[in-house]
């Protein structure tokens, strides 16, 4: 690996870095998933705006997802040849 890395670290920096994303984005979203909930609750009959075992399986659903894209990624990063990188650039 370039510059001495190994390719574990560079895996754990990958995860690392989506890791940070993918939390931004839940918590963005379920904070968006909740505004939109409460200001459509008075077009909603007989139901309720959100339920917290859909927003909760849709969560884990996407989350598990994005991490396991992540995953792949890494380790295509990781097993990537520095000079061969190099050359492609």
């Amino acid at each position: 690996m370039a510059l001495g890395a190994t390719r574990s670290s560079v895996s754990q920096l990958i995860l690392k870095e989506a890791g940070r994303l993918i939390l931004i984005g839940f918590v963005t979203g379920l904070s968006g998933a909740i505004a939109a909930g409460v200001l459509m609750s008075n077009l909603l009959f007989g139901v309720h705006s959100w339920d917290d075992s859909i927003l909760g399986t849709v969560a884990a659903v996407l989350i598990t997802s994005a991490r396991l894209a992540s995953y792949v990624a890494a380790r295509r990063a990781a097993s990537i040849d520095p000079a061969e990188a190099r050359r492609a650039e």
